[in-house]
């Protein structure tokens, strides 16, 4: 029942939009090879015509399904997805599905950590300066954000980089394991070779978070609900936390939730600087070599996982709000 309720509060809706997304994300998919200027049987195939011999073109043709009408294609294309077959890669000799698992985690494991630090910074220092706001250490902090933001990911990853790794040696300089596991156990070397690409996740995701809950939390301090709290003794920071992040934690979701897609598409700068073999890599790898399958699998994948973060945050605000709240007590 409370399900239920749920979706009539509106969820039912946004999953409709969130499965018509994904049909558009499908349809651009396949489309994407068949209108580039060339054959299509190259371009699924990711080869050049003089490295082609007509027998070969017309194996490939057969195999890639290129030949037959171009409804047909699609309809095998869908089946495939929904069966788990996203093609298979010519140039990796090897499975789409299979490639994009064993890449998956690599980016998985800098996209997490970052999202949920980031979150976690911007939501603490976003409530604090808030009830700061016009203070000396606000606008020290805040200038401080809006410069972090006008540095692009790919330039704050080489100063990074360039800094803790090459000049001071403190942090090795890519990949996510050692050539030989130190003393420390496998464990340890991971997350001392995640330090610097994750760290310069955060510092590029904290500033939007931040600067929507300081602004966020300034102007809700002069509502009524504060000036009660305050005339109680409240302290500020425990105003913030108890009184005002609760009304207004729902647009921060939906904002981490738009983060955790911005980090899945941007870590394909972040995993090629550190050299991290994960799906950031494994596109622009694609790219480079027209490998189109694998280009059309990476999309997808992504595209699904942002989706999927979506729905996530919107049910999580829709348990948060206090109309979803009451319904969920009259259910009982």
């Amino acid at each position: 029942q409370i399900v239920y309720r749920l979706l009539r509060s509106g969820m039912k809706k946004k999953i409709v939009t969130s499965v018509i997304c994904l049909a558009v994300i499908l349809v651009f998919n396949f489309a994407l090879p068949r209108l580039m200027p060339g054959d299509t049987v190259l371009m699924l195939v990711g080869m050049d015509e003089g490295v082609v011999s007509a027998d070969e073109y017309a194996f490939y043709a057969e195999k890639t399904g290129a030949n037959k009408p171009l409804l047909q294609q699609f309809g095998e294309y869908l089946l495939g997805v929904f069966r788990g077959d996203l093609g298979y890669s010519y140039h990796h000799k090897a499975e789409v599905s299979q490639l994009i698992l064993r890449r998956l985690p690599a980016t998985l494991q800098l996209a997490l950590p970052a999202v949920i630090l980031s979150s976690l910074i911007a939501l603490a220092l976003g409530c604090l300066m808030g009830m700061k706001k016009g203070r000396p250490v606000e606008n020290a902090v805040t200038g401080m954000q809006i410069a972090l933001d006008a540095v692009p990911s790919f330039l704050l990853a080489l100063l990074l980089l360039a800094l803790f790794a090459f000049r001071l040696g403190w942090l090795p300089m890519g990949a996510l394991n050692s050539l030989r596991v130190p003393e420390g156990g496998a464990l340890r070397d991971r997350i001392w070779h995640l330090i610097l690409p994750v760290g310069t996740l955060v510092l590029g995701s904290v500033p939007p978070k931040y600067l929507m809950l300081c602004s966020t939390v300034a102007r809700q301090r002069e509502e009524k609900y504060v000036l009660y709290a305050r005339s109680r003794g409240m302290g500020e920071a425990k105003i913030a936390f108890t009184q005002i992040l609760p009304n207004i934690c729902q647009p921060f979701l939906t904002m981490v939730g738009m983060n955790m897609g911005f980090l899945l598409s941007g870590s394909l700068v972040i995993e090629n600087i550190f050299s991290i073999k994960g799906m950031g890599s494994l596109m622009m790898q694609a790219v480079t070599a027209r490998d189109y399958p694998v280009l059309q699998g990476c999309l997808f994948v992504s595209a699904l996982m942002v989706v999927l973060f979506h729905l996530l945050t919107d049910l999580l605000c829709l348990l948060l709000d206090p109309k979803a709240r009451c319904k969920r007590h009259e259910a009982k």
